[in-house]
């Protein structure tokens, strides 16, 4: 059986506290190391070897659970990374965050661990995609590149994509998954000799193409 590390490497405060308030951060109420443990380990997954890097964003609400999960970089397998999030959901509990009122707000959590294998204790990040997108003109609340998380089929062909972390648009969101579909590389490797990954993350960048 593979054993696992569930490493927290900090917390971010939510968009809703006021600029130049201070504000009670998100508090642990629950070990990190219970949330993902060796023994959730999917059997399917150890029987095909699949090992991997999770990195992910919980958003915690104002009773310090969590009501979404998003995978910030992928193990390289939607098996793992859906079940991630499933048990994450399920058991990361907080103290929620506070205003410099008092009052409970939202917050974002963010963290990694890794599925490991006995022979690959120490897993290595799934290599990502970049993809440069020119575009006419770039519209409003455009802020950043789209990360995206890409699944393959068996025949390598991606079948489909959610956007992990938002471009600041709801358009470009949706065009940065539409590009990723026709021109995201297969996986043709795995890591250490492990199966060939199914899932990959893409980075897609937005550019105002130049005047000829």
């Amino acid at each position: 059986m593979g054993w696992m590390l569930l490493a927290a490497i900090g917390f971010l405060q939510a968009a809703e506290v006021p600029k130049g308030a201070l504000a009670t951060p998100l508090r642990l109420k629950s070990a990190p190391g219970s949330w993902v443990t060796s023994a959730d380990y999917p059997p399917k997954a150890v029987a095909k070897r699949k090992s991997g890097k999770v990195h992910f964003t919980l958003t915690i609400d104002t009773t310090g659970k969590p009501d979404s999960c998003h995978i910030t970089w992928t193990s390289g397998f939607a098996e793992l990374d859906q079940y991630s999030c499933a048990l994450l959901l399920a058991r990361a509990r907080f103290s929620p965050a506070r205003d410099a009122a008092g009052n409970p707000i939202r917050a974002t959590f963010s963290s990694k661990f890794g599925w490991e294998m006995p022979n690959n204790p120490n897993p290595q990040d799934v290599p990502g995609i970049d993809l440069v997108v020119e575009v006419a003109k770039l519209p409003a609340g455009y802020v950043k590149p789209a990360l995206a998380r890409v699944h393959f089929t068996k025949s390598g062909k991606p079948d489909s994509c959610r956007v992990e972390a938002t471009s600041g648009n709801v358009a470009i969101d949706k065009a940065a998954c539409e590009q990723v579909m026709l021109q995201a590389p297969a996986p043709t490797e795995g890591i250490k000799g492990g199966p060939v990954f199914d899932t990959r993350m893409a980075l897609v960048t937005f550019e105002q193409a130049r005047a000829k």
